[in-house]
């Protein structure tokens, strides 16, 4: 049977294709369109920034990802967040941070006023900016810092509160400003000093209890304060253009973590105890940069884990470069250790202004906590004044504490140069364990502390270089080396008012160079003890 032409049959037949084809066409649209979507959502997460490379002694070209994000903005106050310092607004910071990440990421905004919250948990692709004048208070009442959270204290693993703002397995995050953020520990958790928790967590971590029953936070013998910004097991991390006041404990946290940037941050926390700038625990490939200390402890620390269970997660601290920091007051404007079980490797530290502090540069451990300190190079610190040490290496840190033997600490393969102190109480201290070697290949060079109470200190040390040094001391010689093998002074100056620049003691003493220093032909101001063998030091 033949359609006729035009007739109703050949039409619907006409249309019937043609829709079709529409329909096709129109699929195909879609699917280009959802395509670039996805291709462009994907550039502006993972492409906008480059990798950030920096030329160090250790390695040529250290990478660090930085973060990106969609230029979405959610704010806070769309979620229901209340501006009236008396709101708790923990749930519309998780709403707006749940929705912002659920949709690929970007911006959760905190505008100008005072904002306070409970704890704050980061997802990935989350930036969470703080605008000026904004002011994000954390709330001083316990029950908001529930549910516990995994984390670390002072280097061993357990469960605790909640810290006011964290993060687990997350990648991409930001905390921007240029607001502010504080933590209330001086009217809450400050109070929490609790040295039966912290000796019962130590115990825990020695006998290998499992992780799972490290419970704290749940009764009142068994509370131990939190850092306040904790990423845990977290890549891409931007700390920038914040001021951070008043922490529960350790400032800036981050553990098991990599490709972290901090930038142009101010952290003040200088009557808590324990209450460090930032924390480096575990983690690597790290840049901290022109920011500013004043803290109740350490301004800066780098660590790896205490004792037994640092040990057991064997997991080190390096490729960090810091520079460009002020420190305004301080336990230590920069230290290692003394948890650093887990080693401590490839650290660029240069260019520190030190107005206040009890130390500058300091190495700790001891023979409890073992670890190894190696490849390190700090340089260009200028010190006011300080109330301990200038440079302290200390491998019996805490000798009173120690409950038992094991591997004892190497420092090694450590460079400093370029400082300059007006005043302190020890100058130089690099004291090793007796019949160990834990203090090897150590440089100073160029080092001017003018106005110490005593001078250098070196016991049971190995390869050391000392060029260039000038410490005018008012007790004590101005070098002092026991028990330590060979060592070279050279280009160095002492006092023409005193009267032992070069004292030398110990029955273990070998090839002890002296080169072209000030004081090498006047005996009268070298002090050799009895015990020493003369054969062992040279004149060149």
């Amino acid at each position: 049977m033949t359609i006729p032409p035009n007739s109703p049959q050949e039409n619907l037949k006409t249309k019937f294709f043609l829709g079709l084809i529409l329909i096709l066409l129109i699929s195909e649209l879609l699917f280009q369109l959802k395509k670039e979507t996805t291709l462009t959502k994907k550039s502006v997460l993972f492409n906008f920034q480059p990798d950030l490379v920096l030329n160090t002694p250790f390695n040529s070209k250290l990478r660090i990802a930085q973060t990106s994000f969609p230029k979405k903005v959610c704010n806070i106050t769309n979620y229901g967040a209340t501006s009236d310092n008396q709101t708790i607004n923990t749930e519309a910071f998780r709403k707006a941070i749940n929705d912002c990440a659920k949709t690929g990421g970007g911006e959760v905004l905190v505008p100008a006023g005072t904002w306070l919250t409970g704890p704050i948990k980061l997802e990935s692709n989350i930036n969470l900016h703080l605008e000026k004048n904004a002011l994000l208070k954390f709330s001083v009442h316990i029950k908001d810092y529930y549910p516990l959270t995994f984390a670390r204290f002072e280097g061993i693993e357990y469960f605790n509160f909640a810290p006011p703002i964290h993060a687990n397995h997350a990648h991409n995050i930001a905390i921007t400003g240029p607001g502010k953020i504080d933590g209330q520990g001086a009217v809450f958790w400050w109070k929490f000093l609790s040295y039966s928790s912290v000796k019962n967590l130590y115990q825990m971590g020695d006998k290998n209890i499992p992780v799972d029953q490290r419970i704290f936070g749940v009764m009142k013998k068994r509370r131990l304060r939190p850092a306040f910004l904790d990423f845990v097991h977290c890549q891409k991390i931007l700390l920038a253009d914040i001021t951070i006041d008043n922490g529960p404990m350790w400032t800036i946290h981050p553990i098991y973590s990599q490709d972290i940037i901090v930038r142009n941050v101010n952290v003040e926390t200088v009557a808590g105890q324990s209450t460090d700038g930032i924390v480096i625990d575990s983690s690597h490939n790290v840049l901290v940069e022109d920011s500013t200390f004043a803290t109740g402890d350490d301004a800066i620390v780098i660590k790896s884990g205490r004792d037994n269970d640092g040990r057991r997660v064997h997991r080190p601290s390096e490729n960090i470069v810091l520079q460009n920091i002020i420190v305004n007051d301080a336990h230590g404007a920069l230290a290692i250790g003394s948890e650093m079980s887990g080693n401590v490797r490839n650290i660029l530290a240069k260019n520190f202004t030190v107005k206040k502090a009890q130390y500058g540069f300091r190495v700790k451990s001891n023979i409890q906590r073992g670890g190894i300190a190696e490849n390190i190079w700090v340089k260009n610190f200028q010190i006011n004044s300080l109330s301990q040490a200038v440079i302290k290496f200390n491998t019996n840190y805490e000798r009173g504490n120690i409950q038992y033997r094991l591997k004892p600490p190497l420092f090694q393969n450590i460079h400093l140069s370029n400082f300059t102190c007006r005043g302190s109480n020890d100058s130089i201290d690099l004291l090793g364990l007796k019949n160990e070697k834990t203090i090897n290949n150590i440089t100073l060079k160029n080092i001017k502390i003018l106005y110490a109470r005593n001078g250098l200190k070196m016991n049971e040390a190995d390869n050391i270089l000392l060029d260039k040094i000038k410490i005018t001391s008012k007790h004590q010689a101005t070098f002092n080396i026991t028990n330590s093998h060979n060592i070279t002074i050279s280009n160095s100056t002492c006092p023409s008012t005193k009267k032992s620049c070069l004292s030398i003691t110990g029955t273990n003493n070998q090839a002890i160079k002296l080169v072209n220093n000030t004081f090498d032909y006047q005996n009268k101001k070298i002090n050799i003890s009895d015990e020493v063998q003369k054969s062992e030091i040279k004149i060149q």
